[in-house]
């Protein structure tokens, strides 16, 4: 059974977390901690009002930590609201900065595009505002915050993604359902399904093994597609609302990679999780409530699980972190805090909209990664109070 430890901290192990909200006051903090909970540095203060903040970013795509600009030195890229910013990992010192065409940027990565030794920084929109359309725009910038080019794309959605796919050793680009090539030029596109419809998340994976990648996609409101690297149309997955799509070797007995989609979570509870083959062949289809995170802890079916954190519909109900198999049974389930209840209903936040209350805290955000330098990926769970650091058994392992 999965072992936990408990930190009450301000902080990720290891990593950074930020807290910030548009409301009526600036709340920036960043901070980096080591295994044992103790800060390494702070920039910024910690949140100490007694009401909930609104949160800024979209998990952890809204930083990276890179060697930007080759000195050997990592730095952290990150989106505040409407701004990029470069911090010195080493002791958090603000190094640059870069004013956004809106405050709707969450996503940030850094990218090869060309023979420089430099990365550059792939960053988009992942809303709309008043003078951009959903998820637009998308800017690539050099490690000195200079603007490469800048693209406005049908459908683009929350999330970018990249990889080398015609292996020329430079990073191929896809924003919304459009591949570019490193310099920006179009590989090729599709339309939107509908007037509204825009990618809410994607995998680049070579799934078969063949040395070339295919590309999964979930569309808002409609079905998935996997596309080969051509951009041609491989399988079309039936969904309600596909929101997530994950890759990984779940399944020992199947070849090659496979890929899990995940329906949108919505009031009325649960929806559908689906696996697949590399062909887009169904191998399983189950009722999942809340999304999924891969994890390198082996199921009894494969190498690969999933960690499930769950909201239930109503705020009385109970916040399940579990640990299951790619067919979604059961296979642990994390000590965490089991209900918010009482800070949606202390904050009046269900007066609100129970849909918004993630917004102001009222659930669990997972992580995956290898905190204590054994070579084995551990679980983190926060609740913006506390950081629960999580193992599995190493006879399940």
């Amino acid at each position: 059974m999965p072992t936990p430890t408990k930190l009450s901290i301000p902080g990720i192990l290891n990593s950074t977390t930020t807290r910030a909200g548009v409301e009526d006051q600036e709340l920036f903090c960043l901070t980096l901690v080591d295994g044992s909970g103790d800060i390494l540095w702070q920039t910024g203060t910690p949140w100490a009002e007694n009401r909930p903040f609104s949160w800024n970013g979209h998990w952890g795509r809204f930083c990276d930590l890179v060697d930007l600009d080759g000195d050997g030195k990592t730095e952290i890229l990150l989106v505040h609201k409407d701004e990029l910013r470069v911090y010195d990992a080493t002791d958090g010192r603000l190094k640059n900065t870069r004013k956004l065409p809106n405050s709707g940027f969450n996503y940030t990565r850094a990218v090869r595009i060309d023979d420089s030794g430099q990365y550059h920084i792939f960053t988009k929109s992942g809303t709309s505002s008043r003078e951009h359309s959903y998820g637009n725009p998308t800017l690539m910038l050099n490690h000195r915050l200079e603007t490469v080019w800048t693209k406005q794309v049908e459908g683009a959605g929350h999330q970018g993604n990249f990889a080398d796919v015609d292996g020329d050793g430079f990073d191929e680009l896809l924003i919304g359902y459009s591949l570019f090539d490193h310099d920006g030029t179009p590989i090729w596109s599709h339309a939107p399904l509908s007037e509204d419809d825009h990618l809410d998340d994607s995998e680049i994976v070579d799934l078969d093994g063949d040395g070339e990648f295919e590309i999964a996609v979930a569309h808002d409101g409609h079905d998935a597609y996997i596309h080969n690297a051509d951009g041609s149309i491989r399988r079309r997955i039936s969904m309600h609302h596909c929101q997530n799509v994950l890759s990984g070797k779940f399944v020992d007995a199947v070849d090659g990679k496979q890929l899990l989609f995940v329906d949108r979570q919505v009031a009325t509870g649960t929806r559908d999780a689906v696996l697949v083959d590399a062909q887009g062949n169904e191998l399983s289809r189950h009722a999942t409530l809340g999304y999924c995170e891969p994890v390198a802890w082996p199921s009894g079916v494969g190498p690969v699980s999933l960690i499930r954190v769950e909201r239930p519909p109503a705020p009385d109900g109970v916040h399940r972190v579990l640990w299951v198999d790619p067919h979604g049974r059961e296979l642990g389930r994390f000590r965490v805090r089991d209900s918010f209840e009482d800070h949606i209903l202390r904050h009046g936040l269900d007066r609100v909209s129970y849909d918004r209350c993630t917004y102001h805290g009222a659930m669990h955000s997972p992580a995956v990664g290898d905190i204590d330098g054994d070579g084995h990926p551990e679980l983190l769970v926060t609740d913006r109070e506390s950081v629960w650091v999580f193992d599995v058994d190493p006879d399940r392992r």
